[in-house]
């Protein structure tokens, strides 16, 4: 608001809202507050704008910078917690595992580096305490001389705004806002059971640091994609299992893949699927193992070797002629009626 002083001057008081003047939020940075300012400033400035209000809104924009500056130049009350010098910070870190990790659990090391604000400026990149400006000498404006020397008019100092301050560069990060990147590392003990979105809670040791800070590590679970299983929500593993046609055909015992090492398993004719139980990933609600199922498939060669083929003629011979057995006695009685058959038309 505005009011005259004694002398018959008009004045700026405080503003209701400061950030309300400049088109802001409150909370705005200071870098969004600079930057509504200037636009402001270059529309409302009498110079430049003729507008009977123009002088009163630059006022009022000038003391809005100057409020939102001087509540930020105070210092904010610190809280210490006398059980703990600890500082804390939180970042997120992914651990990718494999289908057997989550089977029998695993401990994985966890390393990478953090960057965080730098505590001398908190992370503003200039110093918090205000100092008198160079250009000005803390007037907030020049004299700016016109054509002749004796004739000079005041102007608003560019350094400083019209504040009559200025903030330096913090020394501390060279400007920058951030501390110097610091390493951590941590063991991370994962539970069998694992699913992929899980997430860990862990506390990591920051190193290179003077005083103890520990950084909270919320760690997130994913699953590797496995060579040759493929894992359902229920905890059910599947496997498709190439395996010789002739084992297949002689109900052989074969070594299988399961997430806990190799298994016997016996083939038998005419069976491609083959279910193991508690074989899979504990995912079920009954907090047990799911099942593994394995799809055989027999596998021929497309061409018979002259070894194969005679192994072939022999095997179809002892089978055709070898009398007691039902294979036998039914091929028998096909090929009687077969000659029965013939000699009817002959």
């Amino acid at each position: 608001m505005l009011r005259r002083n004694k002398a018959g001057a008009i004045e700026i008081v405080d503003l209701d809202d400061p950030y309300h003047e400049l088109g802001l939020a409150p909370g705005s940075s200071d870098a969004e507050v600079k930057v509504a300012w200037r636009r402001l400033s270059a529309r409302w400035h009498p110079d430049r704008n003729n507008s009977v209000h123009a002088l009163r809104k630059i006022q009022r924009i000038n003391r809005a910078l100057e409020m939102i500056r001087n509540a930020r130049d105070e210092p904010e009350a610190e809280t210490e917690d006398p059980a703990s010098d600890a500082e804390k910070s939180t970042v997120e870190h992914t651990i990718n595992l494999t289908l057997e990790e989550v089977v029998i659990g695993c401990i994985r090391e966890v390393r990478g580096e953090v960057t965080e604000n730098c505590a001398e400026c908190s992370g503003s990149g200039l110093q918090r305490q205000a100092t008198q400006c160079s250009e000005c000498r803390g007037a907030g404006h020049i004299r700016q001389h016109l054509w002749f020397a004796w004739v000079s008019s005041k102007v608003e100092c560019t350094a400083c705004q019209g504040q009559g301050k200025t903030h330096q560069s913090c020394a501390a990060c060279a400007a920058s806002g951030k501390a110097p990147a610091r390493k951590y590392r941590c063991r991370v003990s994962v539970a069998p059971g694992a699913r992929a979105g899980d997430l860990l809670d862990v506390t990591a040791r920051v190193q290179g640091s003077q005083r103890r800070h520990e950084l909270a590590l919320r760690v997130r679970v994913e699953l590797q994609q496995h060579e040759f299983f493929t894992a359902e929500a229920d905890g059910t593993l599947k496997c498709e299992l190439p395996v010789d046609g002739f084992a297949w055909m002689a109900n052989r015992w074969i070594e299988v893949p399961t997430p806990c090492g190799l298994q016997q398993m016996k083939l038998q004719r005419g069976h491609l699927n083959y279910r193991i139980k508690n074989a899979g990933l504990p995912w079920t609600s009954e907090a047990k193992a799911g099942d593994c199922i394995i799809t055989v498939v027999p596998m021929f060669p497309q061409e018979f070797s002259q070894e194969q083929e005679a192994a072939i003629d022999r095997l179809a011979a002892s089978n055709s002629g070898k009398a007691g057995t039902s294979a036998g006695d039914r091929m028998a009685a096909w090929t009687r009626l077969v000659d029965n058959w013939q000699d009817r038309r002959g």
